[in-house]
């Protein structure tokens, strides 16, 4: 198991911020662009970092994704996501992008994980990355989003 700052960011600064201020909060600040949340995180694990967020609306949740400093060990997330529901504030589910190596294959891959509290699940590969983060972003939400609302499929 990895004990970068990377790796605390991911999985105990980021889970314990959301659950001091709650996902809709974070979810807000990422919304309006305030970066006191986050400067405060990378100051945590003693990392520079320049993040980049993206927020989208789904009805009816509301997600949350921000990069992270690129992984250098296994375990570690490219990036991580929230989701919240707009009419229930009971509801939310925080996702991890992470960093594997398929030894087989002797290549990289991504893996698609949620923690909830001290579980951590990993629910398979995750998209590939693109090097783009507007592109590599919007891949993860859809990812995550496909665990939380699956796409029907209609057979004729």
């Amino acid at each position: 198991m990895a004990t970068s700052p990377t790796y605390a960011l991911a999985h105990v600064f980021i889970p314990n911020l959301l659950k001091l201020k709650g996902a809709a909060t974070v979810i807000s600040a990422l919304e309006r662009k305030e970066m006191t949340l986050l400067d405060q995180l990378w100051s945590q694990a003693f990392v520079t970092h320049e993040p980049y967020i993206a927020t989208a609306l789904r009805e009816p949740y509301r997600l949350g994704v921000f990069s992270l400093p690129p992984p250098k060990e296994l375990g570690e997330a490219y990036y991580v996501g929230f989701v919240v529901k707009r009419n229930d504030p009971s509801f939310s589910r925080y996702f991890t992008l992470e960093h594997d190596y398929v030894l087989a294959k002797r290549a990289n891959r991504t893996l698609l994980c949620e923690r909830d509290g001290q579980k951590h699940t990993k629910h398979g590969e995750g998209p590939a990355l693109t090097g783009t983060p507007a592109t590599d972003a919007a891949a993860f939400i859809d990812a995550f989003m496909e665990l939380i609302v699956p796409t029907r499929v209609v057979r004729k």
